[in-house]
């Protein structure tokens, strides 16, 4: 069996939750569209993959974090709780600081 059928219902709730806090930063605060996400799995664990586009922003925003590791599973943290902290870090330090970052070039 492998790690992504072993906690599909960890990996459901992570990304039922970390998609829903990205798409309401991307229409409050940074204004955009998710282009993908998804989870695989490799010899390393099970990782989360996210592309973003950021509407007025030339780059795309690219996201990758090892969810499950294969070498000390199961995940300490409760799904919420890592699903928050993948989006919010990844909202606040890359998605809307990029975003007001552009604005005030954009003003000045």
């Amino acid at each position: 069996m492998t790690l992504t059928e072993q906690y599909a219902e960890y990996l459901d709730t992570y990304q039922c939750t970390v998609r829903d806090q990205v798409e309401h930063t991307l229409t409050s605060d940074a204004p955009g569209v998710i282009q993908s996400f998804g989870i695989r799995e490799d010899e390393r664990g099970v990782w989360a993959d996210i592309v973003i586009e950021l509407r007025g922003v030339d780059k795309l925003y690219c996201r990758s974090t090892l969810v499950i590791d294969a070498a000390s599973h199961p995940p300490t943290d409760p799904a919420g709780f890592a699903a928050t902290l993948f989006s919010t870090n990844g909202n606040e330090e890359e998605l809307v600081i990029t975003r007001l970052r552009r604005q005030w070039v954009e003003n000045d």
